[in-house]
């Protein structure tokens, strides 16, 4: 699935979804190419968990800097 469907599909900017792709700490496996395309393409079971696994660890509106660390 191409990066503007996977951002409709998660309900966020096309543009955040490109930032997660192509920064190499997000672990986003090699996308693959139709014939004749430029757009890249990822796996949609792997992007459902990745997000799944991705929104768990999101805390919107929590300040987590005043917490103390766990040990």
């Amino acid at each position: 699935m191409t990066i503007p469907k996977l951002a409709e599909r998660a309900g966020v900017s096309r543009t955040l979804v490109h930032r997660l792709a192509t920064n190499l700490e997000e672990g986003w496996p090699a996308p693959t190419f139709r014939a004749a395309s430029t757009r890249p393409e990822y796996p949609v079971a792997w992007f459902d968990e990745y997000w799944a696994a991705r929104k768990s660890r999101i805390r919107q509106g929590r300040r987590t800097d005043l917490e103390r660390p766990t040990e």
